[in-house]
């Protein structure tokens, strides 16, 4: 049996507000809450900063620009487990192009499983879920040695239940490297970004087209590397909605095998650490941990990546 008509709205906001809500940060009550939950265990165990982190498979997120720094070809995947049934995963492919480009493609998964449906008895008589999809189109040039400019074209996807949402959106990125041990970097995040939701399906002669917009970000972020073993790294976030954050990590290396890192995700406390090793002849990988520490009654996330380099 299909979930009576009446209770389907309330279904719809209980749903969002489950997945919003846990997000890490304020601006979780606004559409797109997923795309600011930070992304690779790395920059999530190092207090979600990551504008101006050392480049890794995961920059297309933080930064675009640092595809144009990147040496090797690099494939990226990350799972994470989330509580209250949430998912979130990752899969890009970073490709440089010499002399001082790179390409990148990306998707990011958000849902949430194990929704139950109830019929006018209180009775559950089906299970549904909801999920959120974005494909990451990339492109960074270096225009300077020391420079580069990236760009992200985001298509978006939302199927709540029984309608869906498709939006477009941009990313803007700047990498600047003065000198060899500081880097900072300048992110433009979700530039027209929305949702446009199509109801007619759900309410008949009454549903309409309603388009609900992303949080327009502005994030600045440093990475200092005084020395080979240890990497600093901080970025200050703003948006429309007056909604300011922090976020701040450290990394300390270990004869370029073991990593150890620790962070504050604005008030929240992150943990992890990371393992690289080769894999094949001409593949190196990196494996990494990250522990994130919730606000009250979300729970401890646990978020595992890994990169291969070649």
């Amino acid at each position: 049996m299909k979930i009576q008509k009446f209770t389907r709205p309330i279904l719809i906001v209980l749903t969002l507000t489950v997945f919003l809500s846990a997000a890490s940060n304020d601006n979780a009550g606004y559409a797109g809450a997923f795309l600011r939950m930070g992304l690779g265990a790395r920059a999530t165990a190092m207090g979600n900063s990551g504008v101006a982190l050392p480049i890794d498979g995961f920059g297309v997120y933080y930064n675009p620009a640092g595809l144009a720094f990147m040496e090797v070809r690099n494939v990226a995947v990350t799972y994470s487990f989330l509580s209250l049934d949430r998912q979130f995963h990752f899969t890009g492919l970073s490709v440089p192009l010499p002399p001082r480009a790179g390409v990148g493609v990306a998707w990011i998964h958000a849902g949430v499983k194990n929704i139950e449906g109830r019929n006018s008895t209180g009775q559950v008589d089906e299970i549904y879920k909801t999920g959120e999809d974005v494909v990451l189109l990339s492109f960074a040039n270096a225009f300077h040695p020391k420079l580069g400019i990236g760009l992200n074209f985001k298509i978006l996807h939302n199927q709540m239940l029984d309608i869906q949402a498709t939006g477009l959106g941009f990313d803007i990125g700047i990498l600047f490297q003065p000198v060899k041990w500081f880097m900072t970097g300048l992110q433009l995040k979700d530039l027209g970004a929305s949702y446009t939701w199509k109801t007619q399906d759900l309410f008949g002669e009454e549903g309409s087209n309603y388009t609900e917009k992303f949080p327009q970000i502005v994030k600045i972020g440093l990475a200092l590397k005084p020395m080979q073993q240890l990497v600093f790294t901080a970025d200050i976030e703003g948006s429309d909605q007056k909604v300011w954050q922090t976020h701040f990590g450290t990394e300390y290396i270990w004869r370029n095998l073991a990593y150890l890192r620790i962070g504050m995700n604005n008030h929240n406390p992150t943990f992890g650490a990371g393992l690289a090793y080769g894999f094949l002849a001409n593949i190196d990988t990196q494996l990494d941990y990250g522990l994130i520490i919730g606000v009250a009654g979300e729970g401890t996330s646990h978020i595992f990546s890994w990169q291969f380099k070649f």
